[in-house]
């Protein structure tokens, strides 16, 4: 049982890697694209690891089964993550995510001193990974961050659980990080008509609607150069003197957001949130 636990866990730490991140040490986080498919896996599950583990604190599961329902969760994740890692420029990752994703599997085994210190030590690295986001500015790095929390966060409520330890301030302080992503990283959307000129609008004022294009970025990074997540669509909007002001935005936001760190809050705050 403890071999298949560990394989379920090196899928989930797949993951953390395919970010690029660097933690530890002189927290240097690397400049890799983070691939959609690595952050739609991590939604998952992330989103399946918190209701877990809210469903053992409300009497759904009983912590055992939750723990075991999440390295389930890891399991699931695995084949996807496998399927993408070699499209990914793959940092050197060490440090606490990575540690403490590929040790939950055997948590089951730890007597109760030992998850106590374990549970100390992941609760640092959530907290590290906090101050991490708010202290670095290049988005790439920020978006890398607010992935890997995603990963871990879930980890470290359950392993406070596990340690009799109480876990109403680290819940509210996942929840205080991910609002800050999910309202600071709201996608930033636009459209511009097709086929049209400024002569067009000296002699058309009145709103009017046009085909043309429509997008939603992610925010964009200095360093690398790009948005860190895009999505587009063509359609009909309705303009007026070249300006936007109809468009139903909807779906490109939804699809620009799971590319990145903001999907992961949202999907993280539906289950942490009261």
């Amino acid at each position: 049982m403890t071999r298949l636990r560990k394989r379920f866990a090196t899928g989930m730490a797949a993951a953390v890697l395919a970010t690029g991140l660097v933690v530890p040490g002189g927290a240097r986080p690397a400049q890799a694209a983070v691939d959609p498919a690595t952050v739609a896996t991590i939604i998952q599950f992330a989103a399946a690891a918190y209701s877990y583990f809210n469903s053992s604190q409300n009497g759904g599961l009983t912590l055992e089964q939750a723990t075991s329902q999440i390295i389930g969760a890891v399991n699931a994740s695995r084949d996807a993550i496998n399927a993408h890692a070699d499209a990914l420029a793959v940092a050197e990752a060490t440090g606490c995510v990575r540690h403490h994703v590929l040790e939950f599997a055997d948590i089951a085994e730890f007597p109760l001193s030992l998850k106590q210190r374990w549970a100390q030590d992941v609760t640092s690295c959530v907290t590290l990974i906090d101050a991490l986001w708010n202290a670095v500015t290049n988005a790439s790095a920020k978006n890398q961050l607010g992935i890997l929390l995603g990963a871990v966060g879930p980890i470290a409520l359950i392993a406070r659980a596990q340690a009799r330890f109480s876990v109403t301030e680290l819940r509210s302080l996942l929840v205080n990080a991910f609002t800050r992503v999910q309202t600071q990283w709201q996608p930033y959307c636009m459209g511009t008509p097709y086929g049209v000129n400024e002569e067009f609008w000296m002699n058309y004022h009145d709103p009017i609607w046009l085909n043309g294009g429509f997008f939603c970025f992610g925010p964009y990074d200095t360093v690398t150069r790009t948005h860190v997540a895009q999505a587009s669509a063509g359609g009909m909007g309705l303009f007026q003197y070249g300006a936007l002001i109809q468009y139903d935005f909807g779906p490109l936001i939804d699809a620009a957001s799971k590319q990145y760190a903001h999907g992961v809050a949202v999907a993280s705050l539906a289950q942490l949130r009261p």
